[in-house]
């Protein structure tokens, strides 16, 4: 009986850490996806591409889009899941302060997004499906610092 999972301890906010980084990590799955083809297939359109300011493949089409010939999205495409292996860890029991992990992990990504939404400001087009990866980013950010404080209080 030990090893069946109770829900209705587990810490809420690791939880839905847990669910919105699996989201993130299956939007930067499709990202990476959509960056590359659109390097690959000429003229390539997605769902995301709604008009000229908000159009996910104008984005990746931009040098700004591409660190060291890898596009951002593969990027988030390893810090996700670590976000999830960290959280699930914790809600095991197997690590202790996954808030400093977390915390750590979302500034450096907060920053890193920060980069890649200035240059959308400039080029004046968006990518919806990266403003969603910095939404839950800033939302794993935004928890780990409450959890900090509560750890302090």
């Amino acid at each position: 009986m030990n090893n069946i999972i109770n829900f209705k301890n587990m810490d809420k906010k690791l939880l839905f850490i847990v669910i919105i980084s699996i989201i993130a990590t299956f939007n930067a799955g499709y990202l990476t996806y959509m960056a590359y083809t659109t390097v690959w297939v000429e003229n390539a359109i997605y769902a995301c591409d709604v008009n000229e300011i908000f159009s996910c493949s104008s984005v990746f089409n931009e040098k700004f889009a591409w660190i060291f010939g890898v596009p951002f999205s593969l990027i988030a495409l390893f810090v996700y899941p670590i976000i999830v292996l960290v959280a699930l860890l914790w809600l095991f029991k197997k690590i202790k302060s996954h808030y400093k992990i977390i915390l750590l992990m979302s500034i450096w990504w907060v920053l890193f997004n920060s980069y890649i939404i200035y240059n959308e400001v400039l080029v004046a087009t968006y990518c919806l499906l990266c403003l969603m990866c910095t939404v839950i980013i800033v939302i794993n950010w935004s928890l780990s610092i409450k959890w900090l404080r509560e750890k302090n209080n």
